[in-house]
């Protein structure tokens, strides 16, 4: 089945950098990280930049890659993921990343945090789509 809204491609970072990003979700949020080190609200992100084991889990979803990495200025880290639509596998590894990495924040964007930053900034972001 191929899914036609989802609008997959390369963004250019405020700083040359090309990344692949998988949907406009994505891309969009991704601007706005960029925006975001531009204002000096963050000190900078990586796109999945790590892949979390399940060490403990012998059979089934046993990976986890975050999509967005975002740094603080202190140096602490933030992982986001990016959710239009949550199949199982997508539970399953949030729930199990919760579970093995207790000392890791992971917000999640959904529907109605992606609307409502939308809303509040998506006009000033430089590349919002």
């Amino acid at each position: 089945m191929t899914r036609k809204h989802i609008q997959r491609g390369w963004y250019e970072r405020s700083n040359g950098e090309k990344v692949f990003l998988r949907s406009k979700w994505e891309i969009n949020f991704a601007a706005y990280l960029d925006w975001l080190v531009g204002l000096g609200e963050i000190k900078g992100w990586r796109y999945e930049p790590t892949e979390f084991e399940f060490h403990a889990v012998k059979r089934g979803t046993r990976y986890y890659k975050p999509d967005f990495q975002v740094i603080n200025h202190d140096g602490s880290v933030v992982w986001y993921e990016v959710k239009g639509r949550w199949t199982q596998k997508a539970k399953t590894q949030v729930n199990r990343f919760r579970k093995y990495y207790p000392d890791e924040k992971l917000i999640i964007v959904d529907a109605d945090a992606y609307k409502a930053i939308a809303r509040s900034c998506g006009n000033l972001v430089p590349g919002w789509r």
